[in-house]
């Protein structure tokens, strides 16, 4: 019995302590994936100037995923708290009259049309292939992170997948030497 009650506990404070571990034991996979842009990613993600230490994500929206206006005001509000310069872009593989039409649900959280941007057409090679949206790509000044961030999380989930592209991204820009 006490060396049952023993192995729970240790069970119970593994399972409080991961997740302050998970942010700092980010896994060496994560970080040396980080890389820098090709030309073609450079222009598909050419923003308006900003900060370099700000790191963006660019997400891919489509209202043919249900929850995507249902939840983007909620990830991109996380996300901006977060530190995070947004853009959400519309999937171009959907007509603008549907784009429309799905903003003008009562149940869209994003009702202003403009409020997401078309696609630039120069990444139309970089998403083609993509089947599920949202996703997205979390960047830092000239580097990307290339592992995507899949469909619409909880809050917790989604700001930590962001906290963990971020580290991954820092830590590969502080351990790779100057070129």
């Amino acid at each position: 019995m006490l060396r049952t009650s023993g192995l729970l506990f240790g069970l119970f404070l593994s399972a409080c302590a991961w997740p302050a571990g998970a942010q700092t034991g980010l896994p060496e996979a994560s970080w040396r994936a980080v890389r820098a842009m090709t030309a073609e990613e450079r222009e598909c993600f050419a923003v308006s100037p900003t900060d370099a230490d700000k790191p963006v994500v660019v997400m891919l929206l489509s209202p043919r995923m249900v929850y995507t206006l249902l939840e983007w005001t909620r990830m991109r509000q996380a996300a901006e708290a977060l530190g995070y310069r947004v853009l959400g872009w519309k999937d171009p593989r959907v007509p603008e009259a549907e784009w429309r039409a799905a903003l003008a649900s009562p149940s869209a959280t994003t009702t202003d049309p403009d409020a997401l941007l078309a696609m630039p057409a120069q990444c139309d090679s970089l998403w083609r292939g993509m089947n599920h949206s949202p996703m997205g790509f979390v960047l830092l000044g000239s580097h990307l992170h290339p592992w995507p961030v899949w469909g619409v999380m909880p809050e917790e989930a989604w700001s930590e997948a962001l906290r963990f592209r971020l580290l991954a991204l820092r830590r590969a820009l502080v351990q790779t030497p100057p070129q």
